[in-house]
């Protein structure tokens, strides 16, 4: 019966906190703290870890001690993703999205349209994850991308931020078309990195 009470406690704090989240009760990138939700729903903090663990498995929360080093590895796959799209894809393969890169990026950045900034962004790495024709470097990299979703919104609002990545894509995108592995992942993990630098700096305003 003991065990039975604490399951059936647990699946009841599991889906008040996912109620909470879902219809916005608490806001986006507010702090769950451990010890004030074990205290209110009076369970054990193990437990109450258990729960949040659910919960982020879900992808509802994340744990902020390992975002950074999510995009530490993100880095690494992108880069690699980069280099692969250079030396298995032709420069006809990339002429949309260089015309894309052109006017119409630009006006993204300078009308702050960020919904449509970030999807663009999100197409082109689906194109350099497919070019990159890797089945492994597919399998390492999609998950990825669903436990930093809610970052990158937060990274591309902070000054200037959305200003340089134009920059930092295009200079991408350009080695592709050049066919330069080397400068391709190169150009590729330096993104990475400033998204990353960024994030560190601001981090007390955004996580």
């Amino acid at each position: 019966m003991g065990k039975k009470k604490a399951q059936n406690k647990r699946t009841s704090v599991f889906a008040v906190l996912r109620d909470r989240i879902v219809d916005g009760h608490y806001p986006q990138g507010v702090k769950l703290i451990e010890q004030d939700l074990a205290q209110e729903f009076g369970v054990s903090r193990p437990m109450l870890r258990e729960i949040l663990g659910d919960l982020e498995s879900y992808g509802l929360v994340e744990k902020l001690r390992n975002l950074l080093e999510i995009m530490e590895i993100r880095e690494v796959l992108e880069g690699l993703a980069a280099r692969l799209a250079a030396q298995k894809s032709k420069p006809s393969d990339w002429r949309d999205l260089e015309k894309e890169f052109g006017e119409p990026f630009e006006q993204m950045v300078k009308n702050l349209d960020f919904e449509k900034y970030l999807d663009f962004v999100a197409y082109f790495r689906e194109r350099m994850v497919k070019a990159a024709q890797s089945e492994e470097l597919c399998k390492l990299i999609i998950p990825i991308y669903a436990k930093i979703r809610i970052v990158q919104r937060r990274i591309v609002i902070l000054p200037e931020r959305m200003q340089q990545a134009i920059k930092e894509h295009r200079a991408v995108l350009k080695a592709i078309i050049e066919g330069n592995p080397e400068k391709a992942e190169q150009n590729k993990r330096i993104n990475m990195k400033n998204a990353r630098d960024c994030l560190e700096k601001y981090k007390t305003w955004v996580l």
